[in-house]
């Protein structure tokens, strides 16, 4: 796995998206043509959780998570060590699951249920 797109990763599966959101322009960059898009993907999903949670939730997050869904779709089941099947199912049902309800802004409860980003083993 390209270290950057690690590091991203940790720092996006403790919580800090903002700084997550750096290494996975980083790591975007650097990486071959064909899996800047999965990156960009990544980096998209970090922003909608810092929208979420720092901007107040919103139409903003939401359709960022949209976004990152329709992106790596492609990428499914694996890619660049990353559990992509599972982050997609995740993330749909977290979505879902935040549409559905009658206020948007984030609960606290809702870090907690945050999907991770797993990397394969």
């Amino acid at each position: 796995m390209h270290p950057d797109l690690a590091t991203a990763i940790d720092l996006y599966n403790r919580g800090d998206y903002l700084d997550s959101q750096v290494s996975f322009e980083k790591a975007m960059h650097e990486l071959p043509e064909a899996d800047r898009a999965f990156a960009k993907g990544l980096l998209m999903l970090a922003g909608a959780m810092h929208l979420y949670f720092h901007r107040g939730g919103g139409r903003g997050a939401f359709n960022l998570m949209r976004q990152m869904l329709v992106t790596v779709d492609d990428y499914r089941p694996q890619h660049l060590g990353v559990e992509v099947e599972e982050l997609f199912e995740a993330v749909g049902a977290y979505l879902e699951d935040l549409e559905s309800r009658k206020s948007r802004q984030p609960r606290f409860v809702d870090r907690w249920l945050v999907p991770r980003i797993r990397r394969h083993r």
